[in-house]
């Protein structure tokens, strides 16, 4: 039986956090013994029940079924699954402190080993900044590395749309399922993507976007490459939180200066400010050699993964924090909210040890 169902499996158990998954993996040699001998592993009676329920009832439980169902979605033309212990899977993807255990690729799944560069930026980027992105993105794709970005309107486009416009190689790391097109207005550029490059995500087939699911594929973008250029990026942009990700991981940052009263820019400024490289062309990543070192070593202190105990809330913020504070109204621009709806959970953290409030903001310690 194809292994890949029973890391399905694994995947969509309910209670699972990515902490757990990960110390599991010390100590469960085959996916398949974490359900035939449930009672053993160091879990809660819940999940263990669960496990033992799933061995034991096959397809007549629902977790096993939604399992097959995505396991059936890969015998389609370029739809693959690509499990951590896969030889495709990311190598320097698994030298974050939480790697998924499950992607989901709809392209060429070969991008996924290569040398990448994450281009990243403001979603209402002006025009110059949107060539300038276009322009980076053919410019990477020529010299032999693959554009990763996020799909998103903006920036993000217009590095995919540079790459396709040269090798084609470009990897879109997506905030919802393979199978979905969110924003819709990139439903063209998607196709060209997966004909191409490839979409690729963390979250199983049918999951529909949420404003926590972002900065969490940011990581993965981060993860997987190995330098990251920011263009155009306000002070609240989620592309600092790639950038943030990206130091985290040992990972070179390079950011695009622009003109000094352009609010949108003050991001790549505070960039360049903490020791990001300033970028004006694709010549300062050729002509130095910066892509010829995109094989970079894993990082030698991975960010901590999170508790998998906490509330999703709660995870997700501590997703967004890193050690550089943020504020309670660039947290909630995130993830959409009202900023006293955080208060609470905010506070939890702090008295749980995970952040410090700081007169910049919140920081992770």
């Amino acid at each position: 039986m194809d292994e890949r169902l029973h890391w399905l499996c694994w995947v969509l158990t309910p209670g699972f956090g990515l902490k757990r998954c990960h110390q599991l993996l010390d100590v469960v040699d085959d996916p398949r013994d974490l359900f035939r001998y449930a009672q053993r592993w160091p879990l809660p009676p819940a999940i263990k029940h669960t496990l033992s329920d799933i061995h034991r009832l096959g397809e007549q439980h629902p977790v096993y079924r939604r399992a097959l169902e995505q396991l059936r979605w890969q015998e389609q033309e370029d739809c693959h699954l690509v499990s951590l212990q896969c030889p495709a899977y990311p190598q320097l993807l698994t030298h974050i402190g939480d790697p998924p255990l499950m992607l989901w690729v709809r392209g060429n799944p070969n991008l996924l080993g290569q040398n990448q560069v994450g281009v990243v930026g403001s979603r209402n980027a002006s025009l110059s900044a949107r060539k300038h992105a276009q322009s980076l993105g053919r410019g990477i794709s020529e010299a032999g590395c693959v554009v990763t970005s996020g799909g998103a309107a903006g920036i993000d486009a217009c590095a995919h749309e540079g790459a396709l416009e040269g090798s084609g190689k470009t990897l879109a790391v997506l905030g919802c399922g393979v199978d979905l097109v969110y924003p819709k207005q990139n439903a063209g550029l998607f196709s060209r993507i997966s004909r191409h490059g490839a979409l690729v995500s963390e979250y199983p087939l049918g999951t529909q976007p949420k404003p926590g699911h972002f900065p969490r594929r940011n990581r993965i973008i981060s993860g997987m490459s190995g330098a990251i250029v920011v263009v155009e990026a306000a002070e609240r942009s989620g592309s600092l939180i790639t950038a943030d990700h990206a130091l985290e991981q040992g990972r070179e940052v390079f950011a695009l200066p622009g003109d000094v009263s352009n609010p949108n820019t003050a991001g790549c400024h505070r960039l360049i400010q903490d020791g990001a490289r300033l970028l004006t062309g694709i010549d300062d990543l050729l002509g130095d050699g910066a892509l010829d070192s995109l094989r970079a070593s894993p990082p030698s202190a991975p960010c901590p993964p999170l508790d998998p105990d906490l509330p999703e809330l709660q995870a997700t913020l501590l997703g967004l924090l890193s050690s550089e504070p943020q504020p309670l109204d660039v947290l909630s621009d995130h993830l959409e909210c009202a900023s006293h709806t955080l208060l609470e959970p905010l506070l939890e953290l702090e008295l749980a040890g995970w952040i410090l409030q700081q007169p910049g903001g919140y920081c992770r310690i």
